[in-house]
C-alpha cells in the first residue's frame, strides 16, 4: 500500500498526474497493491484522492 499525503498547497496538474501513475502502478502489481493520495479533511480533493476520514473508512474495511 502506497498512502501519499498531501496538503492544499500541493493541489495541482502534479497531483493528477500521480493519482494516475499511482493507479497505474497498482493495477499492474495486483489485487493485493493499492495507491491513495490522502487530503486533509478540510481540503476538497481532486478527482481519484481521498480526504483522510475517507482512507480511515477504507482502511477499515479492508
Amino acid at each position: 500500500m502506497v498512502i501519499e499525503t498531501k496538503g492544499e498547497h500541493l493541489k495541482n496538474d502534479d497531483s493528477n498526474r500521480k493519482i494516475r501513475l499511482g493507479r497505474a502502478w497498482a493495477n499492474m502489481s495486483g489485487n493485493g497493491y493499492r495507491y491513495y493520495m490522502v487530503f486533509e479533511d478540510n481540503v476538497t480533493p481532486p478527482d481519484g484522492a481521498v480526504t483522510l476520514s475517507e482512507l480511515v473508512r477504507i482502511l477499515e474495511k479492508l
